[in-house]
């Protein structure tokens, strides 16, 4: 029923290598690309089983019932083919497009039932020859042309996205894509010479007897240049999602690409904006761009509303090589520009204030004071910094009230008390003071501050003392609420609120720490809300930005008060659960999905309604380590979204399989 031939064993060949090729890809099938690329190579390793099969049956009903099953492996392999070579290029979104799908699955159907169906139409072949060494020639019927033709058309496609990364990938994806086209066009000669008999040897289809010589190329790519290890990231989820605005231009300024955030700061689309010229802009910026081949830092100021720090780099390449064009990155200051301006303005104030103000540090040892203090004490500003305040005091206050003044201020509350100094001449007078620690972001006090009134002359008069006191808290309560919000700037999200990944950065080793030593689980939920981006394309960003100010309401009601919720970049979310196991923080991420899900947000005249999708990882069950950790409940999320979104997956459910 079989027989062995020269033909039969180098088919075998090709499909080891096909097989070890399907079980390195296999390992990756997590990735998008890695799993449509193992599922490619395990289409191709059936595609070869058949082959062999089909060689070595004697049979010729046997011979063409493992060609039909060949048929089906072949296609099915170009229809993965197709997709992984979307991804590779960058074009995931595509991939995952239905109409893609659709379109893939019907490249299978047409073909492989041409095939099924062939001994009642003879379209596919239309008559058998048997030739020498167990090899029969199949003739090819009327509709073989449309195979071929559609089949070149395909290989022609995924090579042009192969072409596509090789030149604007790394240089590891270049040597990537350089060695898939290769293998490619191998297999493509192969195939030709099939088609046009071109070594004269009927009935042998080169393309599978040796598919091991194209494939080795393939194994070389998977093992030798890390194919599926190391990816290309499609551009536009990496450079769309930035916050900072990105334009490319060429040589003569023109706009020839822009990310979301920079047309945004131009007002315009970015489809709009491309191919034109960055001086219509602002063309206050000409002699900026007249220095082609420098880096150049400049400050952007839009309608006195917005202000953007801008950087132009010049690009080169290898190929021509030199200068191809220039970059520019805008990264919004607003805030800060907005905050220096508050500080400025509260510096002024206090260089003019009639009162007398004197910052310590931790010593007492005098780093400030403002010229009121040395008008009204008669000590120049080289007499007094460095020295300790002791010089002004009159002996007239009792040491109790100093040692309860460095009592109150040193566990970090704010003293408030009346002192008898004196002037540099001898003369005593009187100062309602008002001293407070300064504090940093890790709570830490850094340096004293003193607000100081001479109420000599307002002595005996109860209501102007008043009057002092509550001036000098509200001065001290503009400095603590501007150290407060400058602190809070660090740390929280501008837009939701919610803590930032600065915060999550300066929190999470310690919150670990503290469970590792106390032996507690910290549970970690990472939130993804799903479609988001056909919320922003279908009722623009500012009702996205609404939508994300209502998700953070919903983490803030479901959450408790020692938990970390921050704001992890875009439309994901982080809220780690100290002292909770993954079930519990199950329960508690159930419950604010379905409140999501049956919430509804009205934005303008627009009724939306959101989903979301969680991963749950549990430390130290699932990683001893940060990045670990996260990337158990990355993975988690990924599988939430994948399996139908709109759910909450646990990584302990999962993890076994992968």
């Amino acid at each position: 029923m079989f027989m062995i031939t020269p033909i039969v064993i180098s088919c075998f060949i090709s499909t080891v290598v096909l097989a070890i090729n399907t079980s390195i890809a296999w390992r990756h099938r997590q990735e998008r690309s890695g799993y449509y690329f193992s599922l490619f190579t395990a289409s191709l390793a059936f595609w070869g089983v058949m082959v062999t099969l089909g060689y070595a049956a004697k049979p010729l009903s046997l011979k063409i019932f493992f060609a039909v099953l060949d048929a089906w492996g072949y296609r099915t392999a170009e229809a993965f083919l197709l997709l992984f070579a979307l991804c590779f290029a960058g074009y995931e979104h595509i991939a995952e497009k239905k109409w893609m799908k659709a379109i893939a699955v019907l490249h299978v159907l047409s073909h492989a039932l041409l095939a099924s169906t062939n001994q009642w139409h003879g379209l596919i072949w239309k008559d058998f020859i048997p030739q020498a060494n167990n090899v029969v020639l199949f003739v090819h019927g009327p509709a073989f042309a449309l195979t071929v033709i559609t089949g070149y058309s395909h290989a022609l496609i995924c090579m042009t996205l192969f072409v596509i990364a090789s030149f604007r990938g790394s240089n590891i994806i270049k040597r990537q894509a350089r060695l898939l086209i290769t293998a490619f066009l191998i297999h493509i000669f192969l195939n030709v010479a099939y088609n046009i008999d071109l070594f004269d040897v009927p009935g042998v289809d080169w393309t599978s007897s040796t598919s091991a010589f194209t494939n080795v190329f393939v194994l070389w790519a998977l093992s030798g240049q890390k194919l599926l290890d190391i990816n290309p990231i499609a551009r536009n989820k990496l450079i769309n999602n930035l916050s900072d605005g990105m334009i490319a231009l060429d040589l003569k300024n023109r706009i020839i690409d822009i990310n979301r955030s920079a047309a945004e700061v131009l007002g315009n689309t970015e489809d709009a904006l491309l191919g034109k010229n960055w001086k219509r802009f602002f063309p206050r910026l000409t002699s900026e761009l007249r220095k082609r081949e420098k880096e150049v830092k400049f400050e952007l100021n839009i309608d006195d509303q917005r202000y953007y720090d801008a950087l132009l780099s010049p690009v080169h390449d290898e190929w021509p090589k030199g200068q191809i064009g220039r970059m520019i990155i805008l990264r919004d200051i607003t805030e800060r520009k907005q905050t220096e301006l508050r500080l400025l303005q509260l510096h002024k104030a206090v260089e003019q204030s009639p009162v007398s103000v004197l910052i310590t540090n931790l010593q007492g040892n005098i780093e400030y004071v403002n010229p009121h203090f040395t008008k009204l004490t008669g000590y120049g500003l080289g007499e007094v910094i460095g020295k300790n305040p002791r010089i002004i005091q009159s002996g007239d206050t009792s040491p109790e009230t100093y040692d309860e003044m460095w009592k109150t201020i040193r566990s970090g509350k704010v003293w408030r008390g009346e002192v008898w100094n004196k002037k540099k001449n001898g003369d005593p007078y009187c100062e309602v003071e008002i001293i407070a620690p300064v504090i940093d972001n890790d709570g830490t006090i850094v340096n004293y501050i003193a607000i100081k009134e001479d109420v000599t002359a307002q002595k005996e008069s109860e209501v102007k003392l008043r009057e002092a006191y509550d001036k000098l808290e509200e001065q001290m309560s503009e400095i603590q609420a501007l150290q407060s919000d400058l602190r809070e700037q660090a740390i929280r999200d501008p837009l939701t609120k919610l803590h930032n990944r600065h915060y999550l950065k300066e929190t999470l080793h310690r919150e670990l720490s503290r469970a590792m030593r106390e032996q507690y689980p910290v549970s970690f939920l990472l939130l993804d809300i799903d479609h988001f981006k056909h919320v922003n394309d279908t009722y623009g960003h500012a009702a996205g930005d609404f939508v994300l100010r209502d998700l953070a309401d919903h983490l803030a009601e479901f959450t408790r008060t020692g938990d970390i919720v921050c704001r992890y970049g875009g439309e994901e979310f982080l809220v780690a659960f100290p002292n909770t196991k993954e079930q519990d923080a199950f329960l508690i991420a159930d419950r604010l999905r379905a409140s999501v899900q049956e919430s509804t947000i009205y934005v303008d005249r627009h009724v939306i309604s959101i989903t979301v999708s969680a991963g749950i990882s549990e430390f130290p069950t699932h990683g001893q380590y940060e990045a670990l950790i996260l990337e158990s409940a990355d993975k988690a999320l990924y599988h939430a979204k994948y399996n139908g979104r709109n759910q909450v997956v646990l990584w302990s459910k999962i993890k076994a399989p992968f």
